[in-house]
């Protein structure tokens, strides 16, 4: 009887009263780059240094996740997933969850963190929701949405439409699509240049064809302004003062082009690189199927360090 007590006890404080895991809990005040793994759905903490400190085993099968703005909340979503998880970092557990439905690939914080985006491929929408998960608005946009990106400058969101052949550019004070512009077939991969008037878009290519392009349009007419050749599958994009990084996943390499968009160097790096970030001024980029990060010095592109993380690394999370 007393054992049986002891181990209601036990399982009663590994659980927690909402009955979801406990983990080690994160600091406020502790700086961090984390990894999303989504093949063993997982979460990898390290510090500034790149020293792992926390590992979260997690049991949904999220595909991304979202900081607010609080940055100590934390939400896990997935295409597959009927709700967003909400996770506390300093307190090590679950605190609620979002009925949201199925379809969710994405989300951003908008206006300083108040609302956030989800994009929905179920529906083809971008659901607007206030900062406690409750729905604002709704906006049909074209098939597969994929990427959002939120103009400083202006009150535009840019959604991408991987699945169709158009950008969708949505007004935030009224939620209306402002207009649209043609863009190539199963596009992804954005930088978003508006002292420039740019937005440029890369892409995996479509059916047999192997994107092998990136292409600039312009952020307020969405004309396109010009066409450059790419390594093959150029799909992620980030812009430093040290230049302009473009992350191939045909080649599985990074490239450093100029003001002029010329290609000032390259480097080999991971396999099957999805992502990368900006980090204590470091590129940093994580290789999916070898399952390590990989710390780029941002004027040479050289290597600094590698370190492994959880199974699929697929996005990255900052906290600086």
């Amino acid at each position: 009887m007393k054992w049986g007590i002891n181990l209601l006890l036990a399982v009663f404080l590994l659980t927690g009263c909402n009955g979801s895991p406990a983990y080690t809990k994160i600091n406020k005040k502790e700086a961090f780059l984390a990894t999303v793994n989504i093949k063993d759905t997982s979460l990898t903490f390290m510090d500034e240094n790149y020293h792992s400190f926390a590992e979260w085993d997690m049991t949904e099968p999220f595909t991304g996740a979202l900081l607010l703005a609080d940055k100590d909340t934390i939400l896990l979503y997935g295409k597959e997933m009927e709700q967003v998880q909400v996770y506390s970092l300093s307190a090590g557990k679950r605190i609620t969850s979002w009925k949201t439905g199925k379809g969710i690939v994405n989300m951003q914080l908008l206006h300083g963190g108040k609302s956030i985006a989800a994009v929905n491929q179920s529906d083809h929408s971008i659901h607007f929701l206030d900062e406690e998960g409750k729905q604002q608005d709704v906006v049909k946009v074209g098939k597969s949405p994929l990427t959002v990106l939120q103009g400083e400058k202006g009150n535009r969101l840019y959604v991408i439409n991987f699945g169709d052949t158009k950008c969708t550019v949505i007004n935030l004070a009224t939620k209306k699509i402002d207009f649209e512009f043609p863009i190539h077939s199963s596009s992804t991969g954005t930088l978003l240049r508006e002292e420039k008037d740019e937005i440029w878009i890369g892409g995996h290519g479509d059916g047999d064809h192997v994107e092998e392009d990136l292409y600039i349009y312009s952020a307020k007419t969405g004309q396109l302004k010009k066409k450059l050749k790419a390594p093959t599958m150029p799909i992620k994009f980030l812009e430093s003062d040290e230049g302009i990084y473009v992350l191939s996943h045909g080649t599985s390499s990074l490239y450093k082009l100029n003001e002029q968009y010329e290609e000032v160097g390259r480097k080999v790096v991971g396999v099957n690189p999805f992502e990368m970030t900006s980090f204590k001024k470091d590129v940093v980029v994580a290789g999916y199927d070898s399952d390590e990060i990989y710390v780029m010095d941002a004027k040479t592109i050289a290597v600094k360090q590698t370190v492994k993380v959880g199974e699929g690394p697929f996005q990255l999370l900052l906290r600086e």
